[in-house]
């Protein structure tokens, strides 16, 4: 597998997310990207905490995998130093999402409240949500193989 194409992949749920949320849908985040612009998380800020780490790591995938085609295709002496260490922390992070992701759509995770933790529900998921989590597998497969072996 050639080295640029588990960075080129990892970059397709962070637009789809985007494109998604503009088109209506939850994906990966939820309502976090559908709700602003409004009060949605009146009374139901709990579920925020982990739609925000899902957030992140997508803004993270996205600002590793630029820097990883960058180091690829620019500096391809440097893609064997860096990049080895970059595409590690990328499969730890696809892995992550993952694992979060389903977590918080089968069985729910404990959420911070004005009251203290509570045991939150699940998550509901759409279309977009499970075709990323798909995706963010795939692309976990693509580093394994591609950078981490």
């Amino acid at each position: 597998m050639p080295r640029w194409l588990p960075p080129l992949l990892a970059l397709v749920p962070v637009h789809l997310q985007g494109l998604g949320a503009a088109l209506g849908y939850q994906g990966f985040c939820g309502e976090l990207l559908a709700s602003l612009g409004r009060r949605a998380y009146g009374g139901e800020a709990e579920a925020f905490v982990y739609e925000l780490l899902l957030l992140l790591g997508l803004i993270l995938q996205g600002g590793v995998g630029y820097v990883l085609l960058f180091l690829y295709w620019a500096l391809p002496e440097a893609s064997r130093g860096v990049g080895d260490w970059l595409g590690r922390l990328f499969f730890i992070l696809a892995l992550f999402l993952v694992v979060l992701y389903g977590i918080t759509r089968l069985w729910g995770l404990p959420l911070p409240t004005p009251y203290g933790w509570v045991w939150g529900g699940p998550a509901p998921a759409d279309g977009l949500g499970v075709f990323l989590v798909l995706w963010e597998g795939l692309v976990g497969l693509a580093f394994w193989r591609g950078w981490v072996r």
